[in-house]
């Protein structure tokens, strides 16, 4: 298996973790489980940060398996 297709691969798995992490703390704050002064603010925080996070996380990932796979790996 080629770097490259192992580099997306990961970056699939990575993105689909965020993605369960990011629906276990929505479920979390909106059902009251966990406690928040503000519970708007941090689901806006959690959108925020978690998009942050999948993009910043999927672009450096996608740009290192476009090179690999330029380089022929």
């Amino acid at each position: 298996m080629r770097k490259s297709t192992r580099i997306f691969i990961l970056t699939a798995v990575f993105e689909a973790l965020l993605l369960a992490g990011a629906v276990y703390m929505i479920t979390q704050t909106s059902s009251g489980a966990w406690r928040a002064t503000n519970p708007a603010e941090a689901l806006n925080r959690i959108y925020t940060v978690m998009g942050a996070a999948m993009g910043g996380v999927g672009a450096a990932l996608l740009f290192l398996g476009i090179v690999l796979r330029m380089k022929g790996q």
